[in-house]
C-alpha cells in the first residue's frame, strides 16, 4: 500500500484595497505554504508495516517544494500548486503498483488536491482500493464519500482501524480472516450509493503509562518509523516556525502527548485526536534517540495541548536536553495554564469554585501546590533547548473566549505580558497566536448568536500590538473558521461565503455576517499583522513564505 500526502495549494490575488498591505506598497497577497512531517501517515505506517503490510510514504509536499505552478484562476487571483505534478506522481504510482492507496487530508482547504489525487489513482487502475484520513475527511465524511471516488475514509484517530481495514480487505481476496463491518471507525459507500459508519464511536487507544507498562504501549502506539520518509526533504534552513538553528541534519516534528480536553468549540482536536494522553517518558526517550539515527538534529513539538500536565512537561524537557535536540514548541501552548502557574496559590485560591474545578486546570493547580511557577517551567524548557514557542493568546475579549468554551484567562493581559517577558528573559522567541471573528451559536435556541464585533477585533489589535512591546516576537493573526467535526461546524456554515478552495486556510475570510464581511476580517487580519509586527517584520514574512522568526 502507497500512503500518500497529495500535492497542496494556495490562494495568490490581489491585496485588499484599501489595507495596510496596500500602504506598504505589497500588491499582492499570498496565502503560505503550510506542511510538515506527516505523523500521521508515520503513525499509521508503522502499525501497518508491522503487520505485515509492504507500506511506502510520498510526501507530495516536501518531495517537490520549490515545484510550484499556477493551477487555476479563481474569480479574484489564482492557485498555485507546489509539490510533485500530477505526471509524476502518476509515474511513481504506476512504479509501485499498489493494491491500496491512503491520501491524507488534514486541511479543507487541501480537499480538492486529495480529491483529484483519488482521480488519478482511479484513472491508473479502477481496481486500486482508495481511503481517506485525516482531520477534514474524518469531520466531512457524509460529504467526502459522495464527493469522490474514496472508497473508504479511515475516522478520526486510526493508528489501529487502518491495519484493521487493510486485514478486512485483504480477507476478501482469501488471504487472511476478517470483515469489513466489523472494522471500527471506519465510513464506506455501498454499491447503491448508500453510506455505512460501522461504529458510531472512535476507537481512541486508551494509553495509561501509570496502569501499562512500556511493552504495552509499543504495541498500541509503536515508535513511528522515520525510516519511511527521504528525510533529505527536510532540511531546509527554514520550517513553518521561523529560522533553524542547526545548520546542519533534519528537522522533524514530534509529540510526546496526544489529544485535548479543553473542548474548544472551534477546534477539532478532541474530535480527531481524541482525549490527552501521555505516552510516558520512557516511550519519549527511545522515540528521541530513534530519531537520531535517522540525522534529525533539531524537532517541532506538536502535541496538541503541552501543557495539560506541567510536571510531566519538565520531564520531556529534560529528555530532548538528553538527546541534544533544540526545539520548538509548535502545536500551541496553552496560555490559560501558563496565567494560572504564573499567577500562582492565592489567584487559585481566589477563583470562583466552578472555575477552580476545570478539570482542565487540576495538574496545573496540583504542580502550584508541589511548589512549580511559571519561572521554573520556562528555565526548563531553555535548559531543555527551547528556542521558540507558539503561545496561543487567542483573543482580548473575555467574552469571545468564553463563547466557544474556552478558559477567559487569557484576555489577562498583564499576566501575559509578563510571561512573554519570562520567555524573552530565557532566550525563548514567542509567536503568538490570535484569532479574529468568532461566530458562536446562541445559548438557548431562539436566542440571538454570538458574533464578535469589529470593535472587539481592534482590541485584539491592541493586545498584539502591546505584547510586541513586551518582547513578542511576531504576531500570527488567523481568521476563525468553520472546520468539519467541530462543534461550531454545524451553526457556522450557514455564514460560509467561500467555496474550499479558496477560504479556509485561516488566513482568508470564509465567513460573512451582517456585522462584517469576509473582506473586512481579510483587512482586520492584515491590520493586525502591520500594526504589531511593523514594516520589516511583515516584508520579510512575505519574502521567505514562513514565520519570520529567528533563534
Amino acid at each position: 500500500m502507497l500512503l500518500v500526502v497529495p500535492s497542496y495549494t494556495r490562494v495568490v490575488e490581489p491585496a485588499p484595497s484599501p489595507s495596510s498591505f496596500r500602504e506598504l506598497g505589497l500588491d499582492t497577497f499570498e496565502v503560505m505554504k503550510r506542511a510538515g512531517t506527516p505523523i500521521g501517515l508515520l503513525r499509521i505506517a508503522t502499525n501497518a508495516r508491522q503487520a505485515g503490510f509492504d507500506v511506502r510514504i510520498i510526501d507530495s509536499p516536501f518531495a517537490g517544494w520549490e515545484q510550484e505552478r499556477r493551477l487555476c484562476d479563481l474569480t479574484s487571483g489564482h492557485l498555485v500548486q507546489y509539490g510533485l505534478e500530477a505526471a509524476e506522481l502518476r509515474a511513481r504510482i504506476e512504479e509501485f503498483e499498489p493494491d491500496i492507496v491512503g491520501v491524507q487530508c488534514i486541511y479543507t482547504v487541501q480537499w480538492g488536491n486529495a480529491r483529484a489525487l483519488a482521480d488519478l489513482v482511479k484513472d491508473i487502475d479502477p481496481g486500486i482500493v482508495t481511503v481517506t484520513g485525516g482531520a477534514h475527511s474524518s469531520g466531512d465524511w457524509r460529504n467526502a464519500l459522495p464527493d469522490s471516488p474514496f472508497d473508504y475514509v479511515v475516522l478520526n484517530e486510526a493508528d489501529q482501524t487502518f491495519t484493521a481495514l487493510l486485514e478486512g480487505l485483504t480477507a476478501e481476496n482469501g488471504e487472511r480472516g476478517g470483515d469489513i463491518d466489523a472494522v471500527p471507525g471506519i465510513a464506506y459507500r455501498r454499491a447503491d450509493g448508500g453510506l455505512v459508519r460501522t461504529t458510531a464511536a472512535s476507537p481512541y487507544m486508551r494509553i495509561l503509562p501509570k496502569r501499562q507498562g512500556l511493552g504495552q504501549r509499543l504495541d498500541m502506539m509503536p515508535l513511528p518509523d522515520f525510516g519511511l520518509l527521504d528525510m533529505s526533504q527536510y532540511q531546509q534552513s527554514y520550517h513553518s516556525s521561523g529560522a533553524r538553528v542547526r545548520g546542519s541534519g533534519a528537522w522533524a516534528q514530534i509529540f510526546s502527548t496526544i489529544g485535548c480536553n479543553v473542548g474548544c468549540d472551534f477546534c477539532y482536536i478532541p474530535m480527531v485526536n481524541g482525549p490527552w494522553r501521555a505516552l510516558g517518558t520512557d516511550w519519549f526517550d527511545l522515540h528521541l534517540a530513534e530519531i537520531v539515527k535517522h540525522g534529525v538534529s533539531e524537532v517541532l513539538i506538536e502535541d496538541d495541548h503541552l501543557m495539560h500536565d506541567p510536571m510531566y512537561a519538565m520531564r520531556v524537557c529534560e529528555l530532548l536536553r538528553k538527546h541534544d535536540l533544540p526545539w520548538v514548541e509548535e502545536g500551541g501552548l496553552s496560555l490559560f495554564n501558563l496565567i494560572l502557574l504564573h499567577k500562582g496559590e492565592r489567584f487559585v485560591d481566589a477563583m470562583d469554585e466552578k472555575e477552580r474545578r476545570n478539570p482542565n486546570f487540576r495538574n496545573v493547580i496540583a504542580a502550584i501546590r508541589d511548589g512549580l511557577t511559571c519561572r521554573d517551567l520556562i528555565r526548563a524548557m531553555a535548559d531543555g533547548g527551547c528556542y521558540s514557542v507558539y503561545l496561543a493568546v487567542e483573543s482580548a475579549n473575555e467574552e469571545s473566549l468564553e463563547q466557544s468554551s474556552k478558559p477567559r484567562l487569557n484576555a489577562i493581559q498583564q499576566a501575559t505580558a509578563e510571561i512573554v517577558e519570562l520567555f524573552t528573559e530565557y532566550g525563548i522567541q514567542v509567536t503568538g497566536g490570535f484569532m479574529l471573528g468568532f461566530v458562536n451559536p446562541p445559548a438557548v435556541p431562539g436566542a440571538e448568536p454570538y458574533i464578535e464585533t469589529l470593535e472587539q477585533i481592534e482590541k485584539t489589535i491592541d493586545y498584539a500590538v502591546t505584547l510586541m512591546g513586551h518582547g513578542m516576537a511576531y504576531a500570527n493573526p488567523f481568521i476563525v473558521t468553520p472546520l468539519p467535526g467541530t462543534k461550531m461546524w454545524d451553526f457556522q456554515k450557514d455564514y460560509v461565503v467561500r467555496h474550499y478552495d479558496n477560504g479556509w486556510s485561516h488566513e482568508k475570510g470564509t465567513m460573512a455576517t451582517e456585522c462584517w464581511s469576509a473582506e473586512d476580517i481579510e483587512r482586520m487580519r492584515l491590520e493586525l499583522l502591520v500594526r504589531a509586527n511593523g514594516r520589516q517584520r511583515v516584508t520579510e514574512m512575505v519574502r521567505r513564505g514562513t514565520w519570520p522568526v529567528d533563534a
